[in-house]
């Protein structure tokens, strides 16, 4: 009920204003992925399930960082290709919607970017299946006949994945308060702080305390309608 009182609050409080949206920014596992997250469903297919699961849960808690999961978690990916790892991920279940609000952004000039802290590699499979320009996340070593190393080469965390936006903000000179983001955790709330809106969708507490709005739905278009002074032609 809270929630939703504030919700109101800020389409009443903002709904008059004009905003210039020329950036979305999505996370992945919890908000474009549910039920489960990108790594966990490779795991099982993997069979390295029930480890990653420990770990992913003492991330969740804040008992280890995700330079710790990444490291727990690489070893398993040696000598596979990112072609497998597509193949994989066919499966994994999706939010309703996706590639209808990245298209629908798309017709009003605002380009979308998938900001996690999971692997690099996968996220990017994610960006091209569904049209996001970009993904961030974790990377990991590629051998000459380009296969998983297992081996990381860039650590990312929720503090990198702010970074990220801002660097992608300035080499196309945009705000960072026209950017909105969309995510559901504890790797949200530094982007969240810094950009001109936010929503938590079917996100922690304390990603739903950070967030501008929050909401529960299975389907990713209801996330538009929250977002103050988005112009949507296709009602």
């Amino acid at each position: 009920m809270a929630a939703r009182r504030r919700n109101d609050y800020y389409r009443r409080k903002m709904s008059s204003r004009k905003r210039q949206w020329r950036l979305a920014c999505f996370d992945l596992d919890g908000t474009l992925v549910y039920g489960t997250s990108t790594c966990l469903h490779l795991a099982k297919k993997l069979g390295h399930l029930e480890h990653l699961r420990h770990l992913e849960a003492r991330y969740a808690s804040g008992e280890v960082s995700n330079s710790e999961v990444a490291d727990g978690d690489g070893p398993y990916y040696a000598g596979l290709s990112v072609e497998l790892i597509s193949a994989h991920l066919e499966d994994i279940p999706i939010v309703k919607g996706v590639s209808a609000v990245v298209a629908k952004l798309n017709t009003l000039g605002i380009e979308s970017l998938i900001c996690t802290v999971t692997w690099r590699f996968a996220a990017r499979i994610f960006a091209t299946r569904y049209g996001f320009v970009d993904a961030s996340g974790v990377e990991m070593h590629v051998d000459e006949m380009g296969a998983l190393t297992g081996r990381v080469s860039k650590y990312f965390d929720e503090f990198d994945k702010l970074e990220f936006v801002k660097a992608h903000c300035a080499d196309r000179r945009i705000p960072l308060s026209q950017v909105f983001a969309v995510g559901d955790s504890r790797s949200d709330i530094p982007l969240f702080g810094a950009v001109g809106f936010s929503v938590a969708l079917n996100a922690s507490p304390a990603a739903k305390a950070a967030a501008s709005v929050a909401i529960e739905s299975d389907n990713l278009n209801d996330v538009l309608y929250l977002v103050p002074g988005l112009t949507m032609p296709w009602k």
